[in-house]
């Protein structure tokens, strides 16, 4: 059932009550209101009469009094409802009738003032009539105007409602139109947000299941290559070179597999429980598990810290610092360096390495292919967890080769 329909539906079972209702006040109001006008007729007829007696001690020849009572005194005028049958059409008809004394040569007397009153059939037709009026002109405009907002307020609704009917999980968040109404609004936010959720949600997914595939086919292939060499060889000793390579192949399917398993957490919004960090101990604590790799390569490292305060998670923090600088180490040259700096707003880690053609912000992508292969997904967490927190990170490698990630807080 649509939404104006049942407007009009619920609309009709609120009018029709309130109708009846307001008929039957009609009718006692009309029925008040004849009585109050018959009454107020009588009352100055009485009056005039009573000043023409008091001044000419007669009555006016040009009135016809309906009757008078001799020898009857009332204390006060008394209004009186009677009766009488209309020969013209055989019906008895209401009347309001006022009865008063009047001092006469000595004598009271009583006159009787009638007048003619509404039937209360008469009072039910009009009624009827009145609200069979109100009805149509009411039912009519309620028409006109159910019709004029819903075509005016409710559009921005409908608009909304088409978009989500036309959205697919697999295409761009739609664009909600604008609108006046804090509700519409409300609704359109709410929306937005639901909706770009459950699309990063598809669009992890998917990543997850094509990155795992792909990164565990070629592990498996190098696993079962140099497998295949060794059964091949079943007279000869073992190779240790094709049992490293296996070994290595398998390790990284396990590193492959936490990695990935870390990035499904981070999506997923797994790490909720900040605290106030000091990244210069982070990077500290970093430099320290490298030092040995980077001693080996003589890399020079420099550092130009400042106090810096995160609010973070503690192991997400730990996993960017320590993924920025394996990144510096391993994919720097023999006797390169390294320049970190830290400031309240910002973290820079610039260090020399091999030159790369193209666009230097891919390599935050997973599986980004550098000179050597897949660079793999160490830049991709970081990636994730500035996006998380909503720190703008960006990748630059000049004509010297010197590659500089850039993380603004």
């Amino acid at each position: 059932m649509k939404l104006i329909k049942r407007t009009y539906i619920l609309t009709a079972k609120w009018f029709l009550p309130l109708m009846i209702a307001g008929s039957i006040f009609c009718f006692y109001m009309i029925e008040y209101i004849s009585y109050e006008e018959a009454d107020e007729f009588l009352t100055y007829e009485m009056q005039r009469l009573v000043n023409y007696h008091e001044e000419f001690n007669d009555l006016p020849e040009f009135h016809q009094v309906t009757n008078i009572i001799p020898d009857l005194r009332l204390d006060k005028p008394m209004f009186k409802d009677t009766m009488i049958l209309e020969t013209g059409d055989n019906e008895m008809m209401p009347y309001r009738e006022l009865h008063f004394s009047i001092n006469h040569h000595g004598t009271y007397q009583t006159l009787v003032l009638r007048h003619l009153l509404l039937g209360r059939d008469d009072i039910a037709e009009g009624t009827i009539l009145i609200i069979i009026g109100l009805m149509l002109l009411v039912g009519f405009s309620l028409f006109i105007i159910v019709n004029y907002m819903a075509g005016k307020i409710w559009n921005p609704f409908y608009k909304t409602l088409d978009k989500l009917v036309k959205f697919k999980i697999s295409g761009p968040v739609p664009e909600f139109p604008a609108t006046t109404i804090d509700e519409f609004k409300t609704l359109n936010t709410t929306l937005g947000t639901l909706l770009k959720k459950v699309s990063d949600d598809y669009r992890h997914n998917k990543e997850f299941s094509e990155n795992t595939s792909h990164e565990l086919q070629t592990h498996l292939a190098v696993i079962r290559a140099s497998t295949e060499k060794l059964l091949n060889k079943p007279d000869e000793v073992p190779q240790i070179e094709e049992l490293q390579k296996i070994y290595v192949a398998s390790t990284k399917l396990s590193q492959v597999q936490k990695s990935f398993f870390l990035l499904s957490k981070i999506n997923n919004r797994e790490y909720s429980n900040p605290v106030e960090i000091d990244l210069r101990k982070l990077i500290v604590q970093a430099l320290g598990f490298f030092e040995e790799a980077i001693a080996i390569r003589g890399i020079k490292v420099e550092r130009r810290f400042e106090p810096c305060s995160l609010s973070m998670d503690t192991g997400l923090a730990e996993i960017l610092v320590n993924n920025l600088i394996k990144n510096a180490v391993k994919h720097n040259i023999q006797n390169g360096d390294i320049l970190i700096t830290l400031s309240a707003s910002a973290l820079i880690i610039e260090n020399s390495g091999l030159p790369f053609a193209g666009n230097a912000e891919t390599l935050l992508e997973r599986f980004a292919k550098g000179k050597n292969g897949n660079i793999g997904i160490g830049l991709a967490i970081v990636n994730q967890i500035c996006e998380l927190y909503s720190f703008r990170i960006s990748y630059i490698v000049s004509e010297q080769a010197r590659h500089q990630i850039s993380i603004s807080f």
